[in-house]
C-alpha cells in the first residue's frame, strides 16, 4: 500500500537540509518530495531519465552523493527511527551505516569521501556529529544547550554548515563550525528563520531557505553572508531544499505546488542566479501509481 506524507509543519520541513542534490558531474540530480511518498528518484540536470532508484514501503529521504558519484547515503526510518543508509548506484543494494537506538539523519559526505557529518538525538537532543564512512569513530562538535541540526560539509574540507536554534519553537539562524568543534561563528541573525543551507562549490557563496512573513524565499549570499540576495519569492507555494550544480550556474529546489503544475503534487525546479526558474520534474511514486490505475 503506497502511503502519503501530509506533514505540513516547519519543524517537519528543516528536520533535513537536502532533498535534491546533484551529481559530482553535474550531470544527474537525486531528489525526493516532502509532502509526498518519500521515496528516492533520480533525473538528468535537463530534466529527462526519470526513475525510482530506491522504493520502500518505509519514507527514504534526504540523499548525497558520495564525492565519486558511485554511492548515496540517505535517512530511512524502516527500522522503526532515523538511520542512515548507503545505497550503491550500481549494484542498487543498500546498507545500513549507523546501529544504534537513537535518530540519525540528514548525512553529508567529507570532500574527501572518509567521514560523514550528521545529525543524532544520542547526547538527548540533536547535535552536529561526525564519523567515518564506515559508521565507525563518531564522536559530537556541537555541545550547547541549542538545538542543532543539518549538517553540510564545506567543499574545503575545513568546516561544518548548520542550523541552530535555542529550541524546536524558536526561529533558526545558520552557523559554521571547524571540524574539530572550534571556531564556532553565527553566519545569518535575523528574526526569521533560515533552513536549508548549501555551500557553492567553490565555497564562496550559501544558498537557503528564510520565512519571512509566511513566504518561503531563496537566498544566495556570500559565505559571511554579505551581499544576501533574495533569488526565489511566490505567493502560492513554498520553496525549499535548495542546492547549488557544480558548475555554480544552477540551483535545484523543491517548489511545494498549491497550484501551478497539478494541485497536490510537489515539483522539481532549477534556478539560474537571475531568478529564472526551470521545471525539471513534477512525478512522483505516487503519481505514477495514479496513472496506472
Amino acid at each position: 500500500m503506497h502511503r502519503i506524507i501530509t506533514c505540513l509543519s516547519l519543524t517537519c520541513a528543516w528536520a533535513f537540509s537536502q532533498a535534491q542534490v546533484w551529481s559530482p558531474d553535474g550531470s544527474k540530480i537525486a531528489f525526493f518530495y516532502i509532502h509526498s511518498i518519500e521515496d528516492l528518484y533520480l533525473v538528468d540536470s535537463d530534466g529527462s531519465n526519470f526513475e525510482i532508484i530506491e522504493k520502500h514501503p518505509d519514507r527514504d529521504f534526504a540523499p548525497a552523493w558520495s564525492p565519486n558519484g558511485k554511492k548515496l547515503l540517505f535517512t530511512s526510518v524502516r527500522d522503526g527511527h532515523h538511520e542512515l543508509y548507503e545505497l550503491n548506484l550500481k549494484s542498487g543494494k543498500s546498507k545500513r551505516v549507523t546501529q544504534t537506538e537513537f535518530d540519525s539523519e540528514d548525512g553529508h559526505y567529507s570532500p574527501d569521501g572518509k567521514q560523514i557529518a550528521f545529525t543524532s538525538n544520542r547526547g538527548g537532543k540533536n547535535d552536529i556529529y561526525i564519523m567515518n564512512s564506515n559508521g565507525k569513530g563518531v564522536r559530537k562538535i556541537t555541545d550547547t544547550e541549542a538545538v542543532e541540526s543539518t549538517a553540510k560539509w564545506s567543499p574545503n574540507g575545513e568546516k561544518i554548515l548548520f542550523r541552530s536554534a535555542p529550541n524546536r519553537k524558536s526561529p533558526a539562524d545558520l552557523f559554521t563550525i571547524s571540524i574539530d568543534g572550534n571556531d564556532r561563528k553565527q553566519v545569518t541573525k535575523t528574526s526569521s528563520t533560515e533552513f536549508h543551507q548549501s555551500w557553492s562549490r567553490d565555497g564562496q557563496k550559501i544558498c537557503y531557505i528564510a520565512v519571512v512573513d509566511g513566504v518561503f524565499e531563496l537566498h544566495i549570499a556570500n559565505a559571511d553572508s554579505s551581499e544576501d540576495k533574495v533569488l526565489v519569492r511566490n505567493e502560492g507555494y513554498q520553496a525549499f531544499f535548495p542546492n547549488w550544480s557544480p558548475d555554480g550556474k544552477w540551483i535545484a529546489f523543491t517548489k511545494d505546488v498549491s497550484e501551478g503544475t497539478k494541485e497536490g503534487y510537489p515539483a522539481l525546479y532549477k534556478v539560474d542566479l537571475e531568478g529564472n526558474e526551470v521545471l525539471l520534474s513534477n512525478k512522483n511514486s505516487f503519481h505514477l501509481y495514479e496513472e496506472s490505475n
